[in-house]
């Protein structure tokens, strides 16, 4: 992906506000062990990936022992009534037809740092630092996008050629950055105009000569792009072997994350795409920790007024789109499955990533969808719906970009967007052991759950329509007591403005000290008003 203007050349009880966390008292701690992803043996769809990590540590403190002394009589569920929606959450079975919870650890809040912008980080801005380190990002791709691709490591010898330099000091600072904010660095390795030696070297620099430690190596970043560079996959396959080879006679631990694609058609070979994946598996899948790719629905750049992939706010929440698969919300239970399948059949023990994830990666970088309340909604819808199958990891493109980059989750002068609201939600109050969650109107709101390690059962609730809509919410095997809600909202669609809860984040409270949740009437526990455009997490305690 090119990275800075143009990316590439192609391709309950009633709640007040709109996103809800609730706690409430509890009888039992739900998050003490976190279950594992398996398949349910009646489906032969399996999760792309089982979990490599516990949940991490309590999202919302609790207090040792709290739970006996607040022990109570759950809520009774009143009858369904006149609500607009119906959902329907169960605690014990995975979604998707999975027996058990899809765990995910921190890494579903992946971002991908803007490497030509140092000033944001070398050494960090206070304000940048403050808002990075609140959404407690899980992984930081660095450098981003297609200009990995296009760097001379300065220590790395002849038959490199580039048109930047990549040096050791803009390393460490990246480190650095990382570490600051607890996240694990995925180092890109320049393998279109770069050289085995050269990503050895690099690997020597962080891993032998500094004892850095970095796990993840993405090696290439879209060989299928239309720049001439790979001219096949059978051509990369080789090329990614012999990286491998290189890297790991260094250091036998890295874990290399690859062939990281541009689209999900190639991926597949759909759309009269070439199939690029499959080749790669087959020559290469050994040498494969993780099996990568990019999701973008829609294109600023299509030319095809009457496409599925144009931009606008009805196709950026179209389920299907027969045209572009891919523009649609329900792609992920096309593709995910499908990697499954391919993983298992030639990088066995392998994760998925999506390492790029935004609306838009065409020329005009998300502008009128990623800045703006219906962004925020897509994430919230979208990210659950990855987040089901278990990934290894999904990085939000771009966590900072320059003034023309929309799909930033701020501006250039730090102020959040409204998709940043969104991955606080998903990265400070939701859980990470996802379980199934149907609703009856899928188009207008969308729901998924998961069980927190504090014990909570959290539902995101995403109206995608533009009137209110009221939600009964039914639960199983959870008996809530009461509980708190987090509403994000803003002043419609279009909205570039937003709050939680009527709060504004800023780099002062995104750390969550002055965001409170709101006590939810326990009597009013599962009806739900959800007003125009607008997410709840309500977090339910038994």
């Amino acid at each position: 992906m090119s990275s800075v203007t143009i990316k590439r050349l192609g391709l309950g009880g009633m709640l007040c506000g709109a996103v809800a966390i609730a706690s409430a008292c509890s009888g039992g701690d739900e998050g003490g062990d976190a279950p594992v992803v398996a398949t349910d043996p009646t489906t032969t769809t399996t999760p792309p990936h089982p979990t490599e990590a516990p949940s991490p540590p309590d999202l919302v403190p609790r207090t040792p022992g709290a739970d006996a002394a607040r022990a109570c009589t759950p809520a009774p569920q009143a009858a369904k009534g006149a609500a607009d929606v119906q959902v329907t959450v169960r605690a014990d079975r995975g979604p998707n037809g999975f027996a058990k919870p899809s765990v995910v650890d921190q890494k579903l809040v992946g971002m991908n740092i803007a490497d030509w912008r140092p000033q944001d980080y070398t050494p960090p801005d206070p304000k940048f630092l403050a808002l990075l380190s609140a959404l407690r990002p899980g992984v930081l791709r660095w450098p981003a996008g297609h200009r990995s691709q296009e760097y001379v490591w300065q220590r790395g010898g002849e038959g490199q050629h580039g048109n930047w330099t990549l040096t050791p000091a803009q390393v460490d600072a990246f480190i650095a950055l990382a570490k600051a904010v607890k996240a694990e660095p995925l180092l890109a390795i320049n393998v279109k105009t770069g050289t085995p030696a050269a990503a050895a070297d690099l690997v020597r620099y962080v891993n032998v000569d500094h004892a850095y430690g970095v796990k993840w190596f993405q090696v290439v970043n879209e060989p299928d792009l239309t720049d001439g560079i790979i001219p096949s996959p059978g051509v990369y396959a080789q090329q990614l072997i012999a990286f491998t080879n290189a890297m790991r006679a260094v250091d036998p631990n890295v874990k290399v994350i690859a062939p990281e694609l541009l689209t999900g058609a190639n991926m597949l070979g759909i759309h009269g795409r070439v199939n690029w994946l499959l080749p790669v598996l087959q020559q290469a899948g050994d040498r494969i920790d993780g099996i990568s790719w990019h999701y973008y629905p829609l294109d600023s750049g299509q030319t095809n007024p009457s496409s599925g992939a144009t931009m606008s706010v009805p196709h950026l929440f179209q389920e299907t789109a027969s045209d572009w698969r891919p523009a649609g919300l329900a792609f992920a239970d096309e593709i995910m499955p499908a990697l499954a399948t391919l993983r298992d059949a030639h990088s066995p023990g392998a994760s998925v990533w999506v390492t790029e994830f935004a609306e838009d990666p065409g020329p005009t970088s998300g502008a009128g969808l990623s800045d703006v309340i219906a962004g925020a909604l897509w994430v919230g819808d979208a990210l659950g719906r990855y987040a089901r199958y278990a990934p290894g990891a999904v990085l939000r493109w771009l966590f900072k970009g320059s003034e023309d980059h929309a799909y930033g989750l701020l501006d250039p002068e730090n102020v959040p967007r409204p998709t940043y609201g969104a991955y606080w939600l998903y990265g400070r109050h939701v859980g990470r052991s996802f379980v199934d969650a149907t609703t009856t109107a899928i188009a207008d709101v969308n729901a998924h759950a998961a069980l927190r390690d504090d014990g909570a059962l959290t539902v995101l609730l995403v109206n995608k329509a533009t009137v209110p809509r009221r939600v009964h919410v039914s639960l199983e095997a959870f008996g809530a007591c009461t509980g708190d809600q987090l509403s994000l909202e803003g002043a419609g669609m279009t909205s570039t403005t937003f709050t939680i809860n009527g709060h504004t984040l800023t780099s002062a409270n995104a750390d969550g000290t002055t965001v409170a949740p709101n006590t939810v009437d326990p009597t009013r526990l599962f009806e739900i008003e959800l007003p125009p455009a607008s997410m709840r997490l309500v977090a339910y305690r038994r």
